[in-house]
């Protein structure tokens, strides 16, 4: 059963080796930034390939979309669940410069539009922009921090 509160949102992933296209509810926590810090946190050093197994296996909240429930085989916009205010499309296109990519889009809320709001952009600018400066680098120690971090000569 897909639970849907609000700001939740649907991520789909196409073209990860070994799966087939997945469309996946996130039932809270679904805005931009949000998303973004979840993908950050799967590690940026894994490949293209492996980010989807580490998404599932670190955000066990995610819930596959049951094809049942699939709101593009339905006629208007407003088929889409109200909760769903965000929409992500993430694309791995193996042998490209930059093998991850995301498009992103948020709904209007009076006609239930989408409006795009980014994308299709390589994985790291989609978290550059929503992540912002401070909480991309928040990962990275200072120099301080190394300098302290360092072993003492002796």
């Amino acid at each position: 059963m897909v639970s849907l509160t609000a700001s939740g949102a649907l991520l789909s992933c196409l073209g990860f080796p070994g799966w087939g296209g997945l469309h996946l509810v996130l039932p809270s926590r679904g805005d931009p930034p949000s998303l973004a810090r979840r993908l950050d946190g799967c590690g940026q050093a894994i490949s293209a390939g492996q980010l989807l197994p580490a998404l599932l296996r670190h955000h066990r909240d995610l819930e596959p979309l049951d094809p049942c429930h699939w709101p593009w085989a339905r006629e208007p916009a407003m088929a889409w669940p109200q909760a769903w205010e965000h929409r992500y499309l993430l694309i791995c296109r193996w042998g490209a410069v930059h093998p991850l990519r995301m498009s992103a889009w948020q709904r209007q809320r009076k006609t239930g539009d989408w409006v795009r709001l980014c994308g299709p952009v390589p994985l790291p600018c989609f978290r550059e922009r929503f992540l912002g400066d401070q909480e991309m680098t928040r990962a990275t120690p200072s120099p301080t921090t190394i300098k302290a971090m360092a072993p003492t000569a002796q």
